[in-house]
């Protein structure tokens, strides 16, 4: 069957969630539940595919494993790099050394320029929107880079979850958020976890506390 390349729909068991979150009343001041409402799934997906990659670095001591299936072997669910041939993952680091001297540098991690400490939601928007889209692995239908502008909408949205409605981000904060969004061992967002925390309600203020006492 024929398949549109405009995405005009993403039928997903998250749509319940988002009725839900509409008639969520109170949320943290920090996020606007009318923007939550309002922002379409599709423009979500504008933004994944532009800090997407099609490689993650995991754990660098499974590269000596075999991956032959060997019983009790510690690295048998575990590879030292992922490969995919879409954009599947947002990196939650932004760079990863291997002893070997293998390395990679997150997408993500270019929106803060050179020698830049902080992102302000300016800065974010604008480096945004000067990466390359490639259509991402997980969300239904296909979007070329001809019909991936962003929206100001969308763009709001994930720097208010990124940012936790602060007015600047650094790279160490902005890692640990992304570290938030997937369960704990896991070193890459996918398009599923990254969707679902869009669409969930913010934290409390103990989160915060948390990441003041990592990053100072």
């Amino acid at each position: 069957a024929f398949m549109s390349p405009l995405i005009s729909t993403f039928p997903s068991p998250l749509q319940s969630r988002t009725s839900v979150l509409r008639a969520v009343p109170n949320l943290r001041p920090a996020t606007s539940l009318t923007m939550m409402a309002e922002v379409d799934e599709k423009e979500l997906v504008k933004v994944f595919g532009r800090i997407a990659e099609k490689t993650l670095f995991g754990d660098g001591s499974a590269g000596a494993c075999c991956h032959s299936g060997c019983d009790n072997c510690e690295w048998r669910y575990s590879f030292d790099v992922l490969q995919s041939a879409r954009p599947k993952w947002i990196p939650c680091y932004s760079s990863n050394k291997f002893e070997d001297g293998r390395e990679h540098i997150a997408k993500w991690s270019s929106l803060f320029g050179e020698g830049e400490a902080k992102l302000s939601k300016e800065e974010f928007a604008s480096a945004l929107a000067g990466l390359k889209f490639d259509m991402p692995l997980g969300p239904p239908g296909y979007l070329t880079a001809k019909q991936a502008d962003l929206s100001e909408e969308a763009v709001s949205l994930v720097w208010e979850k990124l940012s936790r409605g602060k007015a600047t981000v650094t790279m160490k904060q902005l890692s640990m958020r992304l570290r938030k969004m997937v369960s704990p061992g896991e070193d890459g967002v996918m398009w599923s976890d990254f969707l679902f925390s869009m669409l969930e309600e913010e934290e409390d203020a103990l989160g915060d506390i948390e990441e003041a006492i990592v990053v100072n």
